[in-house]
């Protein structure tokens, strides 16, 4: 459970959407090499964590938007928070997900990612299948992508059949049963604050 929910963080951190792609399966792997070429190149070997963290973030926010997927994971909890805590729980989350991106492959060899044929499921929705290579384990990896106004975004994000939308979503629900929007913006600091950030974050 922990290698397959740090491998969902990885690829929420390199994958947030695919917007103004004429093709998606394109976008995204060329997307994935991007990313991983700020870990694993031979000239990413003197950057610091917090640099290889600037560099991905600068690709994601060039090319892509992580809202659809966190509004998604957030559902009717969206609604519960101000403007001002939206904006402050996605910059928190952003943030997580890339120092738990570099964290988590620290160390590691580079994965290999293998694309399969895009399944068309409606005109407005399909789902990108990939196979990855990741320190001698296969994970199957599935990319649920939704035609929006902006482009093709990722809605989800299905590894070895574990939901990055739907396990967040409990996590969420079971906040918000007492929680609230101010303490849900505490815990992610906290997370946020911590050094060995592991691979299942947990809200």
């Amino acid at each position: 459970m922990k290698k397959v929910c740090g491998y969902l963080f990885l690829f929420l951190a390199v994958f947030g959407s695919v917007a103004h792609a004429a093709d998606p399966a394109k976008e995204l792997e060329a997307a994935v090499e991007a990313s991983l070429d700020v870990v694993f190149a031979p000239d990413s070997e003197g950057l610091t964590a917090s640099e290889k963290q600037t560099k991905i973030r600068d690709i994601l926010e060039h090319r892509y938007d992580l809202t659809v997927l966190i509004r998604r994971a957030m559902g009717r909890n969206w609604a519960l928070l101000s403007s001002d805590e939206q904006t402050k729980v996605v910059e928190l989350i952003k943030q997580l997900v890339l120092k738990a991106f570099i964290n988590n492959m620290s160390g590691r060899s580079r994965p290999e990612i293998t694309f399969g044929e895009t399944v068309n499921i409606t005109d407005n929705r399909i789902e990108i299948p990939s196979t990855v290579v990741l320190d001698g384990n296969t994970f199957n990896v599935l990319y649920r992508l939704g035609r929006l106004k902006s482009g093709w975004e990722i809605y989800d994000i299905v590894a070895e059949n574990i939901s990055v939308v739907s396990n967040y979503r409990q996590q969420l629900d079971d906040h918000f049963r007492k929680g609230t929007g101010a303490e849900l913006i505490s815990k992610l600091e906290e997370l946020l604050q911590k050094d060995d950030i592991g691979n299942e974050i947990k809200i």
